[in-house]
């Protein structure tokens, strides 16, 4: 494959969100926002984390990060229940943009349906072969 990928293969992908999932085992995904998502919202000022034991439903928040120019909640493709919250980017929350698939995760989610939350999510290599540079993009 030509050029770069910010996609790393071992995790799952909404890329209509800007969002990472990597499957932890046991229905539990780890989740953040991608490297291009946080390049999107710009630099980080504020990250707000759904608290442990906290549901989400398909569409709903499970964190509010704030840049500069944008505020925004950060939406769970699938239901589950918030197990832990990354604690470190609420006083740092510039770890989001340096390090989004890293030290700058959000949460683990349990889901609700971990097979079904499988088959939703795009696979890294798929991310990649879609969101692929184009011989005319800048």
């Amino acid at each position: 494959m030509a050029g770069t990928c910010d996609f790393p293969a071992d995790r799952f992908y909404d890329s209509g969100r800007h969002m990472w999932f990597r499957d932890e085992g046991q229905g539990r995904f780890r989740v953040g926002i991608t490297a291009q998502g946080a390049r999107t919202v710009g630099d980080l000022v504020a990250f707000m984390p759904k608290r442990v034991g906290g549901r989400a439903e398909a569409g709903r928040s499970i964190a509010t990060v704030e840049s500069g120019k944008w505020v925004g909640a950060v939406r769970l493709p699938f239901a589950g229940e918030v197990v832990e919250a990354n604690e470190a980017p609420i006083d740092r929350p510039d770890l989001i943009n340096r390090d989004p698939f890293g030290a700058g995760w959000m949460a683990v989610v349990l889901a609700d349906d971990p097979d079904a939350t499988r088959t939703l999510l795009a696979s890294g290599t798929a991310a990649c072969d879609e969101f692929q540079p184009r011989d005319n993009a800048p």
